[in-house]
């Protein structure tokens, strides 16, 4: 009777410690990740993504595997990483930023993709917010509000400046979006050109090209590839005395003049919360597509004494955050 009763004790035992057993010794779930970074500087989205996922118990190395998939800052190098990374049959795959999403659509198959996208329905990338259909949902970050707003808060600080410049990524940047700002640029009397961009290696050329033609102030769009190639884009409007508003706070401790736009870590944690609900069996065309609640104001008080730029103080007022 005491080995039956052993036998039984060692038997329940067994069976309560094996899905830890499984989960730390069986095969984890792979997440793939395509994003316009180089692989020396991933940043934000590397640290981000993994601390999002690590609050929600997702830990790298021990019930996860994260792989990531960089474009090097040529968003046309997506197809072929996209096609790739499908081959490692991932259980999920995110992709940040529209050209990442359009890249992945084709060749996934009923592989769920998790977006943040400029504007997820402008770009036609699903159907709508609340039906996406297909094999994607994710978060669509306003773009088409904000950029128009960013000309509105840059006129504000340059009251006097009448030919503004739009420094664009025409892989992120609908129709819509275009008429929101040429809208806002005609209700301020403003002048408006429009440079395009579409790797790090087009970025001096569109500033000389800014500099030539006279622009005092510049709108850099949301993109992916502008958002993730900071300083490099600070270090030329400083150069060429150019102030820039930009998509998001970190642009600005880049060296941007101010930023207007929603908040990365929210970005982000939307995002793993996508990633969770796709690894429990939710399936991407039936759950519904986010945008993100708040938008901030920064200010680059050090980037405005070196433009010779004085921030009026209902600006400063109305900032989320001033940078000494």
């Amino acid at each position: 009777m005491l080995l039956e009763r052993h036998g039984c004790v060692l038997a329940l035992s067994l069976c309560l410690v094996s899905p830890a057993l499984a989960q730390e010794t069986g095969k984890a779930p792979l997440v793939g990740v395509l994003l316009i970074n180089t692989a020396a500087d991933p940043e934000p989205a590397w640290s981000l993504l993994r601390d999002a996922l690590a609050a929600l118990g997702y830990i790298e190395g021990r019930n996860l595997r994260l792989e990531f998939r960089f474009a090097e800052g040529h968003a046309e190098r997506f197809p072929v990483l996209a096609e790739a990374l499908v081959g490692d049959r991932p259980d999920v795959i995110v992709a940040l930023g529209d050209a990442a999403t359009r890249a992945a659509q084709p060749v996934a198959g009923t592989t769920p993709i998790v977006a943040v996208a400029d504007d997820l329905v402008a770009a036609g990338l699903i159907q709508s917010m609340a039906k996406p259909g297909g094999n994607t949902t994710g978060v669509s970050i306003l773009a088409t509000e904000l950029d128009a707003k960013k000309v509105e808060i840059l006129k504000e600080i340059v009251p006097a400046a009448r030919h503004f410049a739009l420094l664009r990524d025409p892989a992120s940047s609908t129709e819509a979006r275009v008429r929101a700002i040429a809208k806002m640029a005609r209700a301020l009397g403003l002048e408006l050109q429009t440079v395009d961009v579409e790797s790090p290696a087009d970025f001096a050329a569109a500033f000389a090209t800014l500099q030539a033609s006279g622009a005092e102030a510049l709108d850099i769009l949301a993109s992916a590839l502008l958002a993730n190639f900071q300083r490099e884009l600070a270090r030329l409007s400083l150069e060429h005395k150019l102030p820039a508003i930009c998509q998001f706070r970190e642009m600005v401790e880049g060296g941007c003049l101010v930023s207007y736009g929603v908040r990365r870590p929210e970005i982000y944690a939307m995002l793993a919360i996508y990633v969770d609900k796709m690894l429990k069996g939710a399936k991407p065309g039936e759950t519904v597509a986010q945008q993100p609640s708040a938008v901030e104001l920064v200010i680059n008080l050090k980037t405005a004494r070196k433009l010779g730029i004085e921030i009026p103080p209902a600006i400063l007022a109305r900032a989320d955050e001033v940078v000494e």
